[in-house]
């Protein structure tokens, strides 16, 4: 896996269905927290999204959401959480994949969006994970689009040593990181296990038995087995 620094032209990430030029008007970056795949050519994410514009609260934002989900090309757009101090959202928001990001890299995976930055008008920076697998398709699709100096860092991601994550299914990391990511371990707490079955489509009993799995695995691993 490598970890790569890409700055492109804001108007290509428009021009294929990834990001809207209007979006750094008013926005300085995002930064993905979590993303997984929810229905077929549709992905979530958690994202964090730091203003440059006047910062609005909560219940401005949430009349918006429609508005904002047409802005800015979504599926679906939920704000979970604000902070004026540091100008700054952490929302909810469904993407359909658009057929050409589709096409370019095909649909097995093997990239992970981790930010995306203003780097000065008219272009930004997105950095991004990427599989050895996929790595030479990735380059060629920039080549295609006149992009052969546009990776500005390539650093190997190193592998992560044993922990008590590993004992995890892919399902409980997913849902447990989604749970601490928007606030449920927080005192109190910023979201219920209700609303957090909603954003995923069960039920709250089966996202607590998830949860539930999940810490006791993890504290089995930390503590030892119950006596």
């Amino acid at each position: 896996m490598k970890h790569l620094d890409v700055v492109v032209p804001t108007r290509l990430l428009e021009d294929v269905g990834i990001l809207t030029e209007l979006f750094f008007h008013n926005n300085e970056s995002v930064d993905v927290l979590q993303s997984f795949a929810v229905r077929p050519h549709v992905l979530a994410f958690v994202v964090r999204v730091r203003r440059r514009g006047p910062f609005k609260d909560l219940e401005a934002i949430r009349r918006e959401a429609r508005a904002l989900v047409r802005r800015y090309r979504l599926a679906r757009f939920e704000l979970m959480s604000a902070s004026r101090e540091r100008g700054e959202y952490v929302a909810w928001i469904e993407w359909k994949i658009p057929e050409a990001v589709e096409e370019a890299f095909g649909k097995e995976g093997g990239i992970v969006p981790l930010r995306v930055i203003r780097e000065d008008p008219g272009s930004a920076r997105v950095s991004l994970l990427v599989s050895e697998s996929v790595l030479r398709r990735f380059r060629s699709v920039l080549d295609r689009f006149g992009g052969h100096d546009w990776v500005r860092a390539v650093r190997r991601v190193p592998a992560g040593r044993w922990d008590p994550w590993t004992t995890l299914t892919l399902r409980q990391r997913e849902l447990l990181t989604l749970a601490f990511r928007l606030g449920y371990y927080e005192t109190p707490a910023k979201v219920s296990l209700h609303r957090l079955g909603q954003l995923v489509g069960i039920s709250r009993a089966a996202f607590s038995k998830h949860l539930r799995s999940a810490e006791r695995k993890i504290l089995g691993t930390v503590v030892g087995p119950p006596r």
